[in-house]
């Protein structure tokens, strides 16, 4: 079969994908913050990719009444070995004031 037959079908998925993650940005501010400022370049919110999925950490965090601010000075200064030696955190130096922390409330919420 000649690719041409599949290119529909190529743009409608990558269309549909394109889609909903601007659908979900759009619902909520948090993801579109997270999108702009690249948090999704290493982190997805289910699977793990160059750092832990956002759920993981939820998860990992849930329980600690200090999560907030350990993970608003994690995504401020970086760090190494939270998550095993392969995961290295550089800081995030692009943020503006509040964004990490509503980044880390939106992340603990998953």
């Amino acid at each position: 079969m000649r690719m041409y037959r599949f290119l529909p079908l190529v743009a409608f998925v990558g269309t549909s994908f394109g889609l909903a993650m601007a659908a979900e940005a759009d619902a909520d501010p948090a993801v579109a913050l997270a999108e702009r400022r690249g948090c999704f370049t290493c982190h997805d919110l289910r699977e793990s990719r160059i750092g832990p999925s956002f759920q993981a950490i939820a998860t990992a965090h849930r329980a600690d009444p200090r999560a907030e601010a350990r993970l608003m000075d994690k995504i401020e200064t970086g760090g190494r070995g939270h998550w095993g030696d392969e995961y290295n955190m550089s800081p995030q130096f692009q943020l503006r004031p509040g964004e990490a922390q509503t980044l880390v409330r939106w992340v603990l919420a998953q």
